[in-house]
């Protein structure tokens, strides 16, 4: 066998020298690779027979059968049988010409095995297709880019949705949003949640409020939604559960309470606010279950306890009609309610809710106590009230409100 010639030279390669080297791996490696490469051309050319090197490759192989066959080193070589020719048999006298025997011709090579087709493969493992996000972070992008936020929650954008915890995070986020929306666009939110992202059945957190609604649906990591059962007389006690239980969840919530130190800040989300808060909430609700029912120190307490609950807020404020604002006029309701009873008793006391325009609103309230905002409402309104005006007496206590300044 030799190699491919170059130009006027033939290069012997010498592969009998290495296959007949005795006790050799590497002869034993270079057989095993030519009895593989005949094996594969014997069915290669079986499939292709056609084939422009059919020739050629049949060249080949029998160079290959012949190259296979030398033997090693110490191994006897095969028997030759040499062709028959003019002779005398024994016992045949001279000049007798014996019939020439042909030789007999050597067996035909065995027929190459059919050509075998692959193995089957298994397909190429496909990614599972990508989870579909929660229908809610399309829903709360919407609402974060609605008319209904830029007119009555300015600034509202849900949070980041990644991370453990992301969709439920953006759920209450849109859900805490529409308790600042009128009724009117606020119920059409909700129902179109309720369609495309259905809240899980439980558990619940049940407090006594003015209707029977669903404020927080319940999360997926087992977080307890929020909702309230229709009550005939609301007390401040069931608001103060009610505000309570939001702010733990509503990262917007603001605490406005005058003369209540906090650090600086008025983040309910701020552990530090939200204790001085609860404390002082706390210390206002009993100041009122020890009051006198007919007593005008009574009415003082129920004012200070107002004030309590309708200065945690957001900025802006939740627009009429919304479920902070009907919070704050339930809140007002008691210490109103309370004044009539008084009056009717013969008890000098007034108690006054500041008026909507701001320009009306200044009679009862101290001006450099008002907080003044950008946003909200329309320039000139009164957003919310902040505390009552009082008068007890001849003893004066001023109202306080958040306003929008003129443009």
């Amino acid at each position: 066998m030799t190699a491919r010639p170059g130009p006027g030279s033939e290069v012997r390669v010498p592969w009998e020298d290495l296959l007949r080297t005795e006790d050799s791996l590497l002869a034993s490696v270079a057989a095993a690779a030519l009895d593989g490469l005949r094996g594969t051309l014997r069915a290669a050319l079986a499939a292709a027979p056609a084939d422009r090197g059919a020739v050629a490759c049949t060249t080949l192989l029998e160079a290959l059968d012949r190259l296979l066959a030398v033997p090693r080193e110490g191994e006897p070589a095969p028997a030759v049988v040499p062709e028959a020719g003019p002779s005398h048999a024994p016992g045949i006298p001279d000049g007798v010409i014996t019939p020439r025997v042909p030789p007999r011709p050597a067996a035909p090579p065995p027929p190459a095995p059919p050509p075998t087709a692959p193995p089957p493969t298994a397909p190429p493992a496909t990614a599972p297709p990508p989870t579909p996000p929660p229908p809610i972070l399309a829903l709360a992008a919407e609402l974060a880019g609605s008319p209904e936020v830029d007119d009555f929650a300015t600034g509202a954008v849900p949070p980041a949705a990644d991370g453990p915890g992301g969709a439920d995070r953006v759920r209450c986020w849109y859900h805490l949003t529409l308790l600042r929306l009128p009724d009117r666009h606020a119920g059409v939110w909700r129902a179109r949640a309720a369609e495309a992202d259905p809240a899980a059945r439980e558990p619940w957190r049940t407090l006594r409020g003015w209707a029977d609604e669903v404020l927080l649906p319940p999360a997926e990591d087992g977080r307890p939604g929020i909702r309230t059962v229709r009550e005939k007389v609301t007390e401040a006690t069931d608001l103060a559960a009610l505000v309570l239980a939001l702010h733990e969840h509503d990262e917007a919530l603001c605490l406005l309470l005058d003369r209540l130190w906090t650090g600086g800040s008025t983040r309910l989300t701020d552990p530090q606010v939200s204790g001085a808060y609860r404390g002082e909430l706390t210390k206002r609700l009993e100041s009122l279950e020890r009051s006198p029912r007919d007593a005008a120190e009574r009415l003082r307490a129920s004012v200070s306890v107002d004030e309590a609950l309708c200065s945690v807020t957001h900025l802006p404020p939740g627009a009429p009609g919304s479920w902070w604002n009907r919070l704050a006029e339930e809140s007002h309701a008691a210490p109103l309610d309370l004044c009539r009873e008084l009056l009717a008793a013969g008890r000098n006391v007034e108690a006054v809710l500041p008026a909507r325009p701001y320009r009306q609103a200044r009679r009862h309230t101290r001006a450099g106590d008002d907080i003044r905002l950008g946003v909200g409402g329309r320039p000139g309104d009164t957003l919310t009230c902040l505390r009552l005006w009082l008068r007890v007496g001849d003893q004066v206590f001023p109202g306080r409100v958040v306003y929008r300044g003129q443009e």
